[in-house]
């Protein structure tokens, strides 16, 4: 059965792929460094501005599913974090891990956009060989991506990862309905205890006695 993410997850799983393939050098990241990375105002669709502790419960979720790890470096005192897509991808080459990290972070795309999108994490040749990966992957016993149905105006069909359910997503013209405030503040005071504890777990602990 594949695995199901919630979007704060995905957007997790999707910026630490990202990080370890565009920026190396600076991966693992700190819980800060990912926190900027999911709420980047580019290459997101869409973009988000989860809070620490919001980040904090989706990572903490993914450790729990080994989806994620936590590492502590010689003479560090933060935690660092780093992705372990290969168990949910079952090991699947680059090629593939990043377009699905692209899918998880930018939505539905087309081939030729994933081909221009992929190309800080991995080389295709073509729009073509993009395609071929997808229906690949949309032929699988349990198919990771999905065609959706051409808009009209479009002339490629686009693509939908299937990790975060497998409905087609809402037309783009429909408006979300917002919460009253009330509410809102309300399913965030009901919140806080957990997120705290996720919070608290990801942050190093302070059995060690520090050097005077």
């Amino acid at each position: 059965m594949i695995t199901e993410l919630n979007e704060i997850e995905a957007r997790v799983l999707g910026a630490l792929i990202e990080k370890s393939l565009t920026t190396p050098e600076s991966y693992p990241l700190t819980l800060n460094s990912l926190l900027l990375a999911c709420n980047q105002k580019t290459s997101r669709d869409p973009v988000m501005s989860l809070a620490e502790p919001e980040a904090a419960q989706g990572l903490h979720s993914l450790i729990e599913r080994s989806l994620a790890g936590r590492i502590h470096e010689p003479g560090g005192r933060v935690p660092k974090f780093m992705h372990h897509a290969e168990i949910l991808l079952d090991g699947a080459d680059t090629k593939t891990i990043a377009v699905i990290c692209v899918l998880l972070l930018r939505g539905p795309q087309t081939a030729g956009e994933l081909k221009t999108r992929t190309d800080r994490l991995c080389g295709f040749a073509s729009a073509a060989e993009v395609e071929s990966l997808l229906q690949d992957l949309s032929l699988r016993s349990e198919p990771w991506v999905v065609k959706l149905p051409r808009q009209a105006g479009q002339k490629e069909s686009r693509y939908r990862q299937l990790f975060t359910g497998a409905s087609a997503p809402a037309s783009a013209e429909a408006p979300t309905p917002a919460s009253p405030a009330v509410d809102r503040v309300a399913e965030l005071e009901k919140r806080v205890a957990a997120l705290e504890a996720a919070v608290e777990s990801l942050l190093p602990r302070d059995d060690a006695t520090s050097p005077p």
